[in-house]
Parts: structure tokens; sequence; C-alpha cells
């Protein structure tokens, strides 16, 4: 993966999320993405940062988010994005991007 499909992932992510990301979790800070580069942002390398998107596009947009072993999918309006990859965190986050992808057109 490229650093410039790294940075228009989170840029993707970021768009949805807003300028914060509220994480819901005793002991653990919220995310300002507001102050953050797009190139420090670690949507791809961690749950802490990750996970919360995932609640959003299930609990808030209503499309539900299947992870399974190193596979995730994602479905949508009569459509399906899915993606496995070798870790378990990539595959949620290239299918997540995927999604978001097809609601930018």
């Amino acid at each position: 993966m490229t650093t410039e499909e790294i940075n228009k992932g989170s840029r993707l992510i970021e768009n949805l999320m807003g300028s914060t990301i509220k994480v819901n979790q005793e002991n653990v800070k919220d995310i300002p993405l507001a102050f953050l580069a797009t190139e420090d942002m670690k949507f791809h390398q961690s749950w802490k940062w990750l996970m919360p998107v995932v609640i959003k596009v299930e609990e808030e947009l209503g499309y539900p988010v299947t992870i399974e072993n190193k596979r995730c999918e994602i479905q949508a309006e009569g459509e399906k994005f899915e993606h496995e990859d070798e870790t378990k965190i990539l595959a949620v986050w290239h299918a997540i991007v995927q999604f978001l992808e097809w609601r930018e057109e």
C-alpha cells in the first residue's frame, strides 16, 4: 500500500468522522483529527482509530460490517464492499475505504 493510498483513505475517513473521533472507552482519550496532518493519521494501523469508524458505519449509517478472520464485508443498498488481506485491520481498512469511495460518487 502506498503513502498516497493511505492518505487518500485517511482523508475519506476524516470526512466521515469529522474533526474528532469520540472514543467511548474509559481511560482512552478522544482523537482530535482537526489538528493532525493526514500522514499522521493511523486508521490503517490502530484499532483504536479504526473501530469508531466501523461503529459509525453500522450504528449511524445503518450498514452491516462483517469481520471474519482476515476478511471484511460491508453491504450497502445492494452493493457489497469486501476485502481480504494479510491482516484483519488492513482488510477492514480497505473495505471501509471502498465503501466511502462509493458514497462519494
